[in-house]
This record gives structure tokens, C-alpha cells and sequence, in this order.
């Protein structure tokens, strides 16, 4: 006997409501990053995070939003950049990963165009998750550019 709450109608609208929202994520990623980069003509080294959101273009290649925190030029500027993640076809469980992206550096003192170009290396942990380690050069048009190396985790969906 089902409960009266449980009808066969507002159990084919869960299901229905559950792949609907399935299919609307799947192919889904996100990255979080944190780590060090270089300051302005490398002098010094600052904090720096990246949180992203990609959509799967194939298997290989994701293309997304990345934002957060810190830059080589003014530690307090939010990037916000497309960026793309692609994988290379080489290895199984360590993949070399090509990343970069383009935007603007959100800041009181250094704002403008920003861009960032370098490679991770994607460990898998498993099928919807990977271990980052990565390193990218990033310029900017109102000072020198920096490098800033991090780590992180992927997740797919």
C-alpha cells in the first residue's frame, strides 16, 4: 500500500524532477585552486585562489568561467576570465592538461584586461574527481605579468 503523499503521480513527478535536473548538470565541472604566485616583475610571492565552472565540450575539452581572488599586480583584484582546461591524450591516471583564459581584473588601484596561459597536471581520483597541480604565467595590460603556481581539486558531474 502506498501513502497518500507517495501517489504514483507525485512519485512520477520526483522522477521526473530528478532526471530533469540531472540532465541539466551533467557534463558539468568545477575547479578550486589555491596556491602562490609571483608579484609584479617577481618581487615577492602573494595568496591566490580560483574557483571555476566549465561545461564539458567532449571528453578532452572543458570551456567555462573562472573567478577569485588575487593577481600577480594587486592581491586584492577579482579576475574574472572564460577559460578553457584541456586534457591532453596522453597517460591514464596522470593527464597533462593545457589551461589559459582571458578577462578583466576587477581593482581599485591596478583594474584592466588580464590574461593566463600554463598546464596542470590532472590526477585522477577516481571517475568524477581529479587532484590539480599547475602552473601559469599571467599578464596584465597595466603591469608586468607573474607566475603563479596552485593546487586543487576537480570535480565532474
Amino acid at each position: 500500500m502506498v501513502p497518500s503523499s507517495l501517489s504514483l503521480p507525485n512519485v512520477s513527478f520526483l522522477l521526473t524532477l530528478t532526471l530533469l535536473a540531472h540532465s541539466a548538470f551533467c557534463g558539468l565541472a568545477a575547479t578550486g585552486t589555491a596556491g602562490v604566485q609571483g608579484r609584479q616583475d617577481f618581487k615577492g610571492m602573494g595568496f591566490g585562489y580560483d574557483v571555476s565552472v566549465y561545461d564539458e565540450f567532449d571528453g578532452q575539452v572543458l570551456l567555462g568561467v573562472q573567478s577569485g581572488q588575487g593577481t600577480s599586480g594587486d592581491p586584492s583584484a577579482v579576475p574574472v576570465l572564460a577559460a578553457a582546461y584541456v586534457r591532453l591524450p596522453l597517460g591514464t591516471v596522470v593527464v597533462p592538461v593545457l589551461t589559459g583564459g582571458i578577462g578583466y581584473a576587477f581593482s581599485n588601484s591596478a583594474a584592466g584586461i588580464l590574461w593566463r596561459g600554463g598546464g596542470a597536471f590532472d590526477i585522477r581520483n577516481g571517475r568524477h574527481s581529479s587532484l590539480l597541480l599547475g602552473a601559469e604565467y599571467e599578464g596584465h595590460e597595466n603591469y608586468g605579468g607573474g607566475l603563479a603556481l596552485r593546487g586543487g581539486l576537480l570535480l565532474e558531474y
